[in-house]
């Protein structure tokens, strides 16, 4: 009888806590949240990247840049390039790229992405899309030899060195 009462006591309230937990930690729901998690981390590193492109033979090349978040879209960024560069070229040839940034020295936090649509704004559309987001201002004065490559995520990885990975979609 004692042993019927205390399974009754103890293990019965233990399984359903640990069931109820791993339930919580399984049904999380990123998408409610994603938008919260990926500005948090935007905030948290510095505005750099690592912008990977491929050229027309397949050649995969990766430069450092300076990005700048849009205004009105959390998952699009703006980089400021020579007309004449290698990024330039493969974007302007297929349209596609990835990216990752430096990660936070505190939590490690960092996102990348290899799912992003690429796209060069060159001559006339400058001014148009200066004029539609002046943030990119930011990135420079003379815009007269340089063109704007808006790069759109379809989806992010946040990771850190403490945290589980967390996949965003856009």
């Amino acid at each position: 009888m004692i042993t019927i009462i205390g399974y009754i006591v103890l293990i019965i309230p233990l399984t359903t806590l640990t069931i109820l937990k791993q339930r919580k930690k399984f049904s999380s729901n990123t998408d409610s949240i994603s938008d919260d998690v990926f500005n948090n981390t935007l905030a948290k590193v510095e505005n750099v990247f690592v912008l990977a492109t491929k050229s027309e033979a397949g050649d995969l090349t990766a430069s450092i840049v300076t990005f700048k978040q849009s205004a009105s879209d959390d998952n699009v960024f703006f980089v400021v390039t020579g007309s004449d560069t290698e990024r330039t070229a493969n974007i302007a040839h297929n349209g596609v790229a990835a990216v990752t940034t430096w990660y936070d020295e505190k939590t490690g936090t960092r996102f990348s992405s290899k799912h992003v649509a690429a796209s060069v704004i060159a001559a006339d559309q400058v001014q148009a899309t200066l004029q539609k987001h002046p943030e990119i201002k930011a990135l420079g004065d003379n815009f007269n030899s340089h063109v704007i490559i808006q790069l759109t995520l379809d989806s992010a990885l946040i990771e850190s060195f403490r945290d589980q990975p967390i996949a965003v979609s856009f």
